[in-house]
């Protein structure tokens, strides 16, 4: 071997060893979440994700055989699972009492709904093995008189043509010890399934060594005549897909086995970037590249995935993202489903099925649980309603179905509110877990759902996910169809399934309610009649109040601590803990009156109703104390010297009670939008009429009453408009208006304001008719005085800038009597308010008058502020425009003001120009171009150019105005989104969240951010519009929804505005690009009480209409 030679062996080894070394283990199937299955509990002690409905197909009855129960065969196992020619087609394997002891057929149900099954109808039946048939492994042995045994992996093929084949393998036990699946059986067969449900003729398709068509019953496929099924079987066997299905039937090195290995009970799905991932029993894994030829070596475990021998299912839902469903435990309990974004991280862990009915019959390796489940394998159909449906057994002898509702939700984000007379079938009842056996059945009775319970060793029982609450209250009707019978009990669950406290009928006709090891009782019910139950639960103080028709009856202490409660259930029996972890695997008797009935008792449920006194009850998705730390940060960067009506100590306990939680994943804005509330909250002072808002923290001598200033009232209406308790601003408002011996603050008309739009915009958030009619004379009146003092004879209105709180700007001077875009835009906004108020008040005459005060504004401002020459609104001295472009500029657009020509749009692509506004640390007051940009210098409160956040909110608002209400094409997502990104940004000093007066636009710097006067300084809004611009939530007056998110689709992939209180509803705007955040789907939803109201793929407008009433 020359040198040459050599290099390339050693780099080649190392590129192998490196490439083996990144494909595992994060480039194949793996777990990362937090939640495990404890087995000691049926249940895992998992949560389970909502509205799975667990349905019994078949319930095994050796004695009284009949044709729903497959003729009385008590070993039932390994389903199968197709949706073809709009129906579910199921296939099992069924032998007389146990697994590999023939004889041995396979069954065939199918449905429309997946809720009502025809009976099990043989598809492939028994096979006689040849008499004289030996094996190796079996000395001495030889078959007489034998049957087969049916194994399969697969159960069906949809072809490209469209026929349905179903396929079975029959295989050879010599005695009960024996491996059936040792690849020396006799073969696979197939036939179709027509659309007419019959049956075409049984063909082999695949022969184990020793057997061919001479020697066996069934003739080989390509004999038949029908060309179609021909290609069909060809498809089968020319896909390695299906082959590697075939591994423990086939013989052992059989050319067509892609992976010649002895790994058990195959499954894989496609990646996205077209990958095949696989997983075998004990959560074994692997890769293929080139569709399934060949598998990355070695297979090994999925990492964090726990799986004993036992089938794990994964598949690809119909949203995109992927699920596995499997026993996670070295037990075959609980089933359970995890979720992926990728199909190869999955971060979750909840329940499917938790209930273990007693094993009724004893049997060759019969495991205890629900087990060997099996979905719809890629290309054999998606069910019309885009669910998951998932097949298995229990305990190998009763076989199930579930339902899981995609997209998968871990969280109920509503309290129960549910009358059943509005569903008209039980599939209806998404938000509601069922478990139905035959014999325990679930039903919809009109209005009521109604449990129905004849079986001695199963029970009825249906569950109601609610939002995790520590303080709840639970109303239903109820009623029971006897009381010398059955058993109703009612849980009341946290997330781990512990029951904390329990109600139950008896069957001698009491109702009673468990308190540790005793139960009370409190009183007796009537058969047939209805009553109407309420339970006060509280885990502080552990107890339950139960009232009945409106009467206490029963006062019981917890006979379990929980943190919380997430769930209600109703179930017709007692809760069971057979089997155990340390139970026997193999049970070898039969339950005495296994196959009997009892009596059938009834009871019906109706009217279910749950809510919460919880602080975050009115909170879908997130919770306060997930940011709580927010607020412990901000107290401790400072020395709180000056405390208003909040401390600080109460921070948190006020934000909590008050404020919409909004979560991103770019930290910066998310810890500037508490920054923001905490520091707000600051302002909120006590007086003697009521609370007030200051503008600075300190004492200022210019200041009215209170030290309150009237510069920045309507940014303070328009950011706490969001607050949930009405009193702050309520009482801020009268302050202003009424504060003075009844009367406005005697300096209110020191600076301009927009304060009738922010009272009508605060109205168009919280819908308080009576409040905003309230204020109509304070608005009015306010108006009329601006009409006297500060109206031109051409009709616009004058103002010097420092009364704009714009002092030391390039248009304007201190006693400058100027017509300026501020407040001549400001008072069309108060006149179109006015007009507004008028129409709410049935006042038409008040309409008209503003209306036409509007119109008249609205066409003074553009012919006479517009500077056709600089393309921008100006301000207008004397007799000429001052030729300037300044931020004032935009305020306009804040109130809808200009038309929607195009004429008036170009102004805005001076935002994106760095001789106009752009700035590295956001947008400057004046155009950068203009000679007088930043020559007042420092100290003064200049508007010469520096950036004021009470300019960049008002800008940022019409902007957002401008891009949802203009048809436009000049801005896009990205122009706001960095703007809103660059006033995030430059909210800090020294390397904390701050705000203050005025900034230098390069470095940075705030200009008086050394001065206390500065610090906290209350002049803008930014949660506003986080919440308007940026998530695009956009107020209206009527009962429509409308948002728009701002936000560009390469930026965030998830983000949710919670617990909004907007027109008396708990709204939920929320993205999760990849469906894996909030687990409620992909894409961007919207959701009214915790009811999802709206949906959208992308994010883009949704409008919702009347989602409010």
């Amino acid at each position: 071997m020359n040198n040459s030679t050599k290099i390339l062996l050693v780099l080649a080894a190392g590129w192998m060893a490196t490439t083996i070394q990144a494909q595992t283990p994060q480039d194949r199937i793996h777990y990362t979440g937090k939640e495990l299955s404890n087995p000691t509990y049926h249940d895992g002690q998992l949560s389970p994700v909502v509205g799975v409905h667990n349905i019994q197909l078949v319930r095994a009855n050796r004695e009284h055989p009949e044709a729903s129960n497959g003729n009385g065969w008590t070993y039932n196992h390994q389903p199968m699972l197709a949706y073809w020619n709009g129906q579910f087609y199921y296939q099992y394997l069924a032998d007389p009492s146990d697994e590999h002891v023939p004889p041995s057929q396979t069954f065939l149900m199918t449905s429309k709904d997946g809720y009502q099954w025809t009976n099990p109808e043989i598809v492939f039946p028994p096979y006689k093995v040849p008499d004289g048939y030996t094996k190796e492994s079996r000395l001495g042995m030889q078959a007489k008189d034998l049957i087969a045994i049916m194994h399969q992996r697969v159960g069906f093929y949809v072809s490209k043509s469209g026929r349905l084949i179903t396929m079975g393998n029959y295989g050879v036990a010599l005695d009960k010890k024996d491996d059936p699946n040792d690849g020396n059986g006799i073969g696979r067969v197939v036939r179709e399934i027509k659309k007419d449900g019959s049956f075409g003729p049984i063909y082999f398709i695949y022969y184990n060594h020793g057997f061919n068509e001479k020697n066996t019953d069934y003739p080989y496929f390509k004999k038949s005549k029908d060309r179609e099924f021909v290609k069909a079987c060809q498809e089968i066997l020319d896909n390695p897909l299906y082959m590697m299905q075939w591994v423990e039937e086939a013989d052992r090195e059989d050319p067509i086995i892609p992976l010649k290995k002895g790994y058990k009970a195959f499954n894989c799905y496609t990646l996205p970037d077209g990958r095949i991932a696989s997983l075998w029993k004990h959560a074994l894994t692997s890769i293929s590249e080139d569709g399934g030829y060949t598998w990355e070596q070695p297979v090994l475990r999925a990492k964090g995935f726990v799986n004993s021998n036992a089938k794990i299912w994964g598949q690809r839902l119909s949203d995109g993202t992927y699920a596995t469903v499997y026993n996670p435990s070295e037990f075959r309990w609980p089933l359970a489903i995890s979720l992926s974004k990728d199909g190869l991280e999955y971060t979750t862990l909840n329940l499917v099925h938790g209930e273990i009915t007693p094993m009724r019959y004893g049997g060759n390796y019969k495991s205890y649980g629900p087990q060997y489940p099996r979905g719809i394998q890629e290309g054999n159909g998606i069910p019309a309603d885009g669910d998951l449906w998932v097949s298995y057994s229990v305990n190998k002898e009763d076989m199930w179905i579930s339902r899981i509702p995609v997209p998968v939700e871990l969280n109920a984000s509503a309290h129960a509110n549910d009358d059943f007379s509005k569903s008209k079938a039980i599939s209806e009842l998404t938000d509601w877990n069922i478990y139905s056996p035959v014999w325990a059945s679930v039903s919809l009775d009109g209005q009521w759902l109604k449990l129905q319970d004849k079986d001695p060793f199963d029970y009825a029982k249906v569950e109601r996910k609610i939002p995790a609450s520590k303080e709840l209250n639970v109303s239903f009707d109820l009623q029971a169809g006897q009381n010398d019978k059955g058993t109703l009990q009612i849980e009341f669950l946290d997330e781990n399934g512990i029951a904390c406290s329990r109600l139950e009928l008896t069957q001698d006709g009491v109702f009673r309610a468990k308190g540790g090891s005793r139960f009370a009782n409190m009183m007796k019910y009537e058969a047939g009649k209805t009553y109407h139950v309420e339970a006060v639960l509280s885990t502080a103080d552990r107890n339950i109040q139960v009232y009945v028709d409106g009467k206490r009856v029963g006062l019981r202490m917890f006979y379990a601590p929980v943190a919380s409660i997430e769930r209600i259930a109703f179930r017709t029996g007692m809760p069971r803990t057979f089997p155990t972890v340390d139970t026997p695997a193999d049970q070898t008797y039969d339950l005495p009156g296994a196959g009997e009935q009892e009596p059938m008792a009834e009871y019906r449920i109706a009217n279910v109703k749950t809510s919460s006194a919880d602080k975050d009850a009115s909170s879908a998705f997130l919770k306060y104390k997930d940011f709580s730390h927010y607020a412990d940060y901000f107290n401790g960067m400072e020395d709180e010297n000056i405390v208003q009506a909040i401390p600080n100590a109460k921070a948190s306990e006020w934000m909590e009670d008050n404020i919409p939680l909004f979560e991103c994943p770019q930290r910066n804005f998310e810890e500037m939008y508490y920054y923001r509330w905490w520091s707000l909250r600051k302002h909120i002072k006590e007086t003697p009429v009521g609370y007030g808002m200051t503008e600075f923290l300190v004492q200022r001598s210019y200041s009215d009453k209170y030290n309150l200033i009237a510069c920045a009232i309507g940014h303070h209406i328009y950011e706490s408009r969001w607050l949930r308790d009405p009193k702050y601003l309520d009482q801020i408002i009268h302050t202003w208006y009424r504060g003075n011996d009844g009367g406005p603050m005697k300096k209110m008309n020191k600076f301009s304001s927009w304060n009738a739009d922010a009272v009508l915009a605060r109205y168009m958030v919280d819908g308080d008719k009576d409040y905003l009619l309230d204020m109509k004379k304070d608005l009015e009146t306010e108006y009329q005085r601006w009409e006297r003092t500060n109206r031109l004879k051409n009709g616009l209105y004058w103002q010097g800038d420092v009364q704009d709180g714009m002092e030391e700007s390039i248009s304007g001077g201190r006693r400058k009597k100027y017509a300026r875009p501020t407040i001549n835009s400001y008072m069309y906004g108060n006149a179109k308010a006015l007009s507004c108020i008028g129409i709410l008040s049935g006042d038409e005459g008040m309409a008209m008058k503003y209306g036409m005060r509007a119109d008249t504004l609205k066409n003074l401002v553009e012919n006479e502020l517009w500077n056709t020459r600089h393309q921008f609104f100006e301000t207008m001295r004397t007799d000429s425009s001052a030729n300037v472009r300044e931020a004032i500029g935009y305020i306009p657009w804040y109130f809808n003001l200009p038309d929607t020509t195009q004429k008036y749009e170009i102004a805005w692509k001076e935002i994106m120009d760095e001789k106009g506004f752009s700035a590295p640390y956001g947008l400057t007051t004046a155009e950068r171009r203009h000679p007088e940009f930043r020559t007042r210098g420092v100290g003064k409160c200049e508007w010469d150019g520096a950036i004021w956040p009470f300019a960049s909110a008002q800008t940022l608002t019409a902007m957002a105005n401008f891009m949802n209400n203009y048809p436009q094409t000049v801005l896009s997502d990205s122009v706001y989104f960095r703007q809103m990104e660059l006033y995030v940004e430059s909210q800090y000093h020294r390397g904390r969240p701050y705000i203050g007066e005025y900034l230098d636009e390069v470095t940075g710097y705030w200009l008086k951010g050394d001065q206390e006067r500065s610090r906290y300084y209350n002049h803008s809004t930014f949660n506003d519009l986080i919440i308007t611009g940026l998530i695009g939530l956009r107020p209206r007056l009527d009962n429509t929804i409308e948002v728009n998110p701002l936000i560009p689709a390469d930026k965030w992939d998830w983000f949710c505005l919670d617990n909004v209180l907007y027109h008396g509803h708990n709204l939920t705007i929320l993205w999760d690009k990849n469906g894996d955040r909030y687990h409620c789907g992909k894409g961007l939803r919207i959701f009214v009480d915790g009811k999802e109201v709206g949906q959208a793929n992308t994010l883009t407008k949704i409008v919702c209409e009347n989602a409010l009433k």
